[in-house]
């Protein structure tokens, strides 16, 4: 087991298969049209899925799962600075998956702002929030002009404008 050298081959292919069933499984349930052929809508979207999972097959037995573990193990005795580097990462992945799905229901300047807001902490600390709501606020605000007032391109409204 020391000779094997570590690598996320086996977990990528294991995420990969499972974004494809879900992916595949929600493709699947995409209303039928009207008229036409009823697989038609949902080809490439089933096409995408089929392919994830094929890859995600190839990527599990090329690289075992044995090397992944490998690879999840020096993660964990990863030095504090990288571990640290790591948790700001996946913060950043979570601020962004709750930027979209808030997106539409609160509004570009609410959730722009409160994004901006959250990774401008992530990135420069909590010291310095005064200037990071400043800043979010103003991009916020400034590109909603821009693009609603200015050229004419919808955004999202205020939740508190409908």
């Amino acid at each position: 087991m020391s000779n094997i050298k570590s690598n996320w081959d086996g977990l990528t292919g294991l995420f990969s298969i499972v974004f494809g069933l879900a992916y595949g499984g929600y493709a699947y349930s995409l209303p039928q049209p009207m008229f036409g052929n009823p697989l038609e809508a949902i080809f490439l979207p089933l096409t995408v899925s089929a392919i994830a999972i094929f890859i995600g097959v190839l990527l599990i037995i090329t690289g075992g799962m044995a090397p992944s573990i490998i690879a999840v193990k020096a993660l964990l005795n990863e030095s504090p600075k990288r571990k640290s580097d790591r948790r700001k990462v996946a913060i950043t992945a979570i601020i962004c998956v709750f930027y979209a799905m808030f997106f539409e229901h609160a509004g570009y300047v609410v959730s722009t702002s409160v994004f901006m807001f959250a990774m401008l902490t992530v990135t420069c600390g909590l010291v310095f929030w005064k200037k990071s709501l400043l800043i979010s606020l103003i991009f916020a605000v400034s590109i909603f002009i821009t693009f609603n007032e200015m050229l004419s391109v919808n955004l999202p409204p205020f939740p508190f404008f409908n």
